[in-house]
């Protein structure tokens, strides 16, 4: 397996604000304007055959949910395994001052696993969260010194990943 750094993880609220983008067209609503953004983020990205992906969690809410909305978001994107390493990193993100589930979404785009690519990590990963992104760029050099201490005594092809860039949905609409 390899890391593939043109992949992109897409994480849970840019995913959630597609679907009610889709719930609220077709109800008839006027959507939100973040959930327009959302959806100009999503058509971006596959018009630029990016690999999108989602982790594994949103996959499994997605198929719960109406499959006229959902197929949308699943049929666009893969999804993201938990990897070996992935809980022990998330773990580690958390003395960074990272909530739960942000750890999370940072150690999927480290180590998730793409079981159809054989690819392991993700370049970019695209959030709404401002906080999220604030964080990781204000201790991106503590996260990243930490991350290499960690993968230096991992195994190939572990030794060689390297940590995503953390980007806004606004970053890739105005920046991309």
């Amino acid at each position: 397996m390899t890391s593939q750094p043109s992949s992109i993880l897409l994480d849970k609220g840019v995913i959630r604000r597609i679907y009610e983008f889709q719930v609220r067209v077709a109800k008839g609503l006027s959507p939100t304007p973040s959930q327009i953004e959302a959806v100009k983020v999503l058509v971006r990205l596959q018009h630029a055959r990016n690999q999108l992906h989602i982790t594994q969690q949103s996959a499994n809410i997605l198929q719960r949910r109406q499959p006229q909305y959902a197929k949308a978001i699943l049929s666009g994107t893969g999804a993201l395994q938990k990897g070996r390493y992935l809980r022990r990193w998330a773990r580690r993100l958390r003395e960074y001052a990272f909530s739960r589930e942000d750890a999370v979404i940072l150690a999927y785009g480290s180590f998730g696993v793409d079981l159809k690519a054989q690819s392991i990590g993700v370049g970019v990963i695209v959030t709404a969260d401002l906080k999220l992104v604030t964080n990781f760029n204000a201790r991106s050099a503590e996260v990243k010194e930490r991350f290499d201490q960690m993968t230096l005594n991992l195994p190939t092809p572990y030794r060689s990943l390297s940590l995503p860039e953390v980007v806004t949905s606004a970053t890739v609409l105005t920046d991309w």
